[in-house]
């Protein structure tokens, strides 16, 4: 049925009769609306883990280490699970515990080497421990020892568990960062601290209150605890996504979800208990996002700092290269200024991205790999992009083949 598929011709006739976007694959997530502040942690947890996933550019040694690691695990899951698969069927039967124990150890033999491969092995180590218990409290029934010492240590080592699991899961929400755009502003007189891990989720349908909060206080105080301000926003679900310093006031900004409003109310208390200073707080419900296109999103000074820090962050990987590639993806309204622009730069058309009011393009510019470079690429091709009345949308950096 899946080689031959006969019902082909059939999805063919309904892919020419419906809009793309109804005949997408059916996807079902169990962070529901709340994806984008999921999403957003990743992100963060992604940059804590960059000095293990610099290792894998920079040291061949780790990265092959890992890679056997992975596939000896791999397969010795595979081959315990076949040579026991026929034995675990007959003794399930009988509800033997010992094979229930093996059958449990293949499992979690696989979910280790999926965690290798996906985090590395501090998260191995970590996930490792986890698992330990449950055959601990099975040994413990299987010891011929009394039953009163049998309910004792299992309670003892349950406990222990049960300590571990929150201890992970609060060491787990405690390891956040914030990787900044840092730029002048010159129209608004004041540093701007940009959240890079915010980025990609700007234009999301469900954080729509936007919490702006103002208070007198030096910009190294602040940074001392931004910490706690972090796991702070962690456990309540909601994301910073921006600060700004003028000298002597500083602003944080922050997205909440639609119907979080409390929240973002405490938040100003939680600031105020903080830093021993009174709060004043804006709160706006924001659906089309136009108070951070507006603040920074679309302003050339946050564009800039964007390519400087994409070009860091390569630098960072040891993912040298002589030039850059920058792409910037913008929105037309007439195709005939797409036609002009793509006399001045490599312009590629993105049919997928159009919609019914705009024509989506990526122009793209090679760059040596300099920061002066960088910024008056950047700041030429945006001022010649306003010029035919293009919109920014979003700009991209990589070396050529890898994105």
């Amino acid at each position: 049925m899946i080689v031959l598929n006969p019902l082909a011709n059939f999805e063919q006739y309904i892919e020419r009769k419906l809009r793309d976007e109804d005949t997408l694959p059916l996807r079902i997530s169990i962070r529901g609306k709340y994806w984008p502040f999921y999403s957003y942690r990743q992100e963060m947890k992604n940059y804590v883990r960059l000095p293990q996933t610099k290792k894998l550019f920079t040291k061949k040694w780790y990265l092959r280490s890992r890679q056997l690691l992975t596939v000896t695990m791999l397969f010795a899951g595979i081959y315990l699970f076949i040579s026991e698969l026929r034995n675990i069927y007959i003794d399930l039967q009988t509800y033997n515990p010992i094979q229930f124990f093996t059958f449990y150890g293949v499992v979690t033999l696989f979910v280790l080497t999926f965690i290798l491969y996906k985090k590395g092995f501090n998260a191995l180590f970590r996930a490792a421990i986890m698992f330990i218990y449950v055959p601990m409290i099975l040994a413990i029934w299987l010891l011929p020892i009394s039953l009163t010492s049998q309910i004792i240590l299992t309670v003892i080592i349950s406990l222990l568990g049960i300590a571990d699991i929150i201890y992970e899961k609060v060491s787990s929400l405690n390891r956040v960062a914030y990787h900044a755009y840092k730029y002048y502003d010159q129209d608004d007189q004041r540093y701007v601290f940009a959240n890079d891990f915010y980025e990609p989720f700007v234009y999301n349908e469900t954080y729509h209150i936007v919490g702006i909060y103002k208070f007198r206080i030096d910009l190294e105080t602040f940074q001392k605890h931004i910490h706690e301000v972090l796991f702070y926003s962690n456990r309540k679900h909601f994301m910073i996504t921006a600060y700004t310093y003028n000298g002597s006031d500083l602003m944080i900004y922050t997205d909440f979800f639609h119907k979080h409003g409390k929240r973002a109310q405490n938040f100003s208390t939680f600031l105020e208990n903080l830093y021993h200073t009174q709060v004043s707080e804006q709160i706006v419900y924001d659906k089309n996002k136009q108070i951070y296109e507006k603040t920074f999103f679309h302003k050339t000074d946050y564009i800039v700092a964007r390519a400087l820090s994409l070009a860091d962050l390569l630098n960072d990987l040891h993912i040298i290269n002589n030039e850059l590639i920058i792409s910037i993806i913008f929105s037309f309204k007439e195709m005939e200024d797409i036609l002009k622009l793509s006399k001045l730069y490599y312009v590629a058309r993105l049919e997928e991205l159009d919609d019914a009011e705009y024509y989506a393009a990526r122009v793209s510019i090679r760059v040596s790999n300099s920061k002066f470079a960088i910024e008056q690429k950047v700041r030429d091709l945006l001022l010649n992009a306003m010029i035919y009345k293009a919109q920014y949308v979003r700009i991209l950096v990589y070396y050529e083949g890898e994105k």
